[in-house]
């Protein structure tokens, strides 16, 4: 197969039509189900922050004599507030393309020429492995690339996914183990934005969630979530189509010590959601309050997005409490996510 690798045109309506038509094609063979982004939804996706830069590379072919069709992706992610040395990379393939160099080519004509241009010292990548395969194999295709970059395995996730919709005795009797142990914690459910007068003690929250985050030995500086930054993340969700499942878990003198955040992009078509996280400080585990939280965002979901038949989800294998908590929900492994880093020399 001929094929050629060049930047994404992202004012190009062809470009970021074929683009989602890629994403949609990765979604479903990995997690049964897609989003559905407008072209002006993806062109927002596209756009950089004050917190950070990309860059995107496609790998085109051409299936009929004058058209070209994009069969792969890569991009480089800079942070521009913290983790300064750090340039994460990213490639994938269209399923039905793959096994026939795209991937190779675009790490070597697109993602390794930019790691050299940042200057960046640390290079990250995340890459899947079969749920049964083992991480450490050379032979699996995201550790043949993670050799040619230099970079090796630093933490192992693993992506679970739950067939929706749950069944309300489900949901009703997980609700009545949580409240068990809540005593006179609550759970309480923001519309899509967090509050004016609650911004700092959210950030609080997102700050933590970074911090325990219990991702062996993976390099990483957690940011400062303030009241300016947690807007601006919001308004990029409400342009690119997405709409926030929030909920937080209040302590009995009315502090915020939880919470939990569920992503799900507005069209009907959008049949994949994402948990994005969910987080307990420390000192008050042990009320059941991530189960309690789990439910309450669970049930929104399927009452703000009925079409939706996968939730997905990922989490350390060093973190089995909240794989507890997920298996109670009926999620089952997808595949295993391995985190790379290193400081090659390119």
């Amino acid at each position: 197969m001929r094929f050629s690798i060049r930047p994404l045109e992202a004012l190009s309506h062809v470009d970021l039509v074929q683009y989602n038509a890629l994403d949609e094609a990765l979604d479903e063979a990995n997690y049964g189900g897609s989003e559905a982004f407008t072209v002006q939804q993806r062109r927002a996706s596209l756009q950089d922050s004050p917190y950070y830069r990309t860059r995107r590379w496609v790998a085109v072919t051409e299936l009929m004599e004058g058209g070209e069709t994009i069969v792969g992706r890569a991009s480089v992610y800079l942070p521009q507030q913290e983790n300064l040395e750090t340039i994460s990379v990213a490639v994938a393939v269209h399923p039905a393309f793959r096994g026939h160099g795209v991937a190779t080519a675009l790490l070597e004509e697109a993602l390794i020429p930019a790691i050299r241009e940042s200057g960046r010292s640390l290079v990250e990548a995340y890459g899947e492995i079969p749920a049964d395969g083992d991480v450490d194999d050379p032979a699996q295709p995201v550790n043949r690339l993670a050799a040619r970059l230099g970079i090796t395995r630093k933490n192992v996730a693993v992506c679970r996914t739950l067939a929706l919709p749950l069944e309300e005795q489900l949901l009703d009797r997980l609700q009545a183990e949580a409240e068990e142990k809540l005593g006179d914690y609550r759970v309480e459910l923001w519309d899509e934005s967090v509050p004016e007068q609650h911004l700092e003690a959210y950030g609080v929250l997102l700050r933590q969630l970074e911090l325990d985050e219990p991702d062996e030995d993976v390099e990483h500086e957690a940011p400062e979530y303030t009241p300016e930054r947690i807007r601006i993340i919001e308004k990029r969700l409400r342009e690119i189509g997405v709409r926030p499942i929030l909920a937080v878990a209040v302590a009995p003198d009315g502090s915020f010590v939880g919470n939990s955040e569920i992503h799900v992009q507005r069209s009907p078509r959008t049949t994949v959601a994402w948990q994005e996280n969910t987080l307990v400080m420390p000192e008050h585990r042990g009320h059941r309050l991530g189960l309690a939280l789990k439910v309450a965002t669970h049930r929104q979901l399927r009452e703000r997005a009925p079409q939706v038949r996968a939730l997905v989800t990922w989490n350390s294998h060093v973190n089995p409490w909240m794989i507890a908590i997920n298996e109670k929900l009926g999620y089952q492994v997808a595949y295993r996510e391995i985190a790379l880093q290193g400081r090659p020399q390119l």
